[in-house]
């Protein structure tokens, strides 16, 4: 009787564990989003500075070697240049644990004219920030390169050279048929995601995903593997863990 009882418990285990089995592969999403740079992008140079090499990352402390973990990083592809279909698009930094309390941001255009500045207030906790540009600065205009910086204000002042700094380029371009095709057919922000990612579009790939994070109701679900694969994809990896500081 009891190896009775035994079995049929067995049975009833052995089922519900198939149905979770099968409920957490229907949940688990079909593919993450992984980011791959188009063909015809070229690199770009990354500006060196005395306050990104002297300073303890964003932490405003002299003479500290810090890990890749630790240092203020623009989220940008390998490359340093990340393409954007969008007039003014959405910027991320990863800010570590810094004592400043401000960060500034600023856009120049090829010949480095300034295009847009403005401040970010910063938390003592590490994290990814976003800089977004306001309708009344001027768009950017189509097949030209900007160069963009993050500067942690370790002394209260712009363009201090022992304030650490990190740069990134970017290029507005147009949408091919393909990609319109794919985005009007996508119902979510990670399927736009993924659009926007095979086409090699990278600012708003990043963007639809935060978007997809914020929105909690949608496209909640594995959020985090999509996001820590997105980095891990263009060698951000050391900061793929890193929690979204707004």
């Amino acid at each position: 009787m009891n190896k009775k009882l035994s079995k049929r418990r067995l049975y009833i285990i052995t089922g519900a564990l198939a149905i979770a089995g099968t409920t957490l592969v229907q949940a688990m999403p079909g593919r993450a989003v992984s980011f791959s740079t188009p063909e015809g992008v070229e690199g770009k140079p990354k500006v060196e500075t005395s306050g990104g090499a002297s300073r303890s990352g964003g932490q405003c402390t002299p003479g500290v070697v810090v890990k890749p973990e630790e240092a203020i990083a623009p989220l940008v592809p390998n490359t340093k240049l990340g393409l954007t279909v969008a007039e003014r698009p959405n910027f991320f930094a990863y800010i570590p644990e810094t004592t400043a309390k401000e960060a500034a941001f600023s856009l120049q255009d090829e010949e480095q004219n300034l295009v847009y500045q403005t401040k970010i207030s910063l938390s003592s906790k590490a994290g990814i920030v976003r800089i977004s540009m306001p309708e009344e600065v001027a768009a950017l205009e189509v097949g030209k390169d900007y160069r963009w910086f993050v500067e942690v204000l370790c002394s209260g002042e712009d363009f201090d050279p022992d304030n650490p700094l990190a740069d990134g380029w970017v290029r507005r371009t147009e949408k091919n048929p393909v990609l319109q095709s794919k985005l009007e057919q996508a119902s979510t922000n990670l399927e736009r995601a993924m659009a926007y990612a095979e086409a090699g579009i990278w600012h708003e790939t990043a963007s639809m995903l935060v978007e997809a994070r914020q929105l909690q109701s949608e496209d909640s679900s594995g959020w985090e593997l999509h996001w820590q694969e997105l980095l891990t994809s263009v060698g951000l990896e050391a900061i793929a863990t890193q929690p979204l500081a707004y």
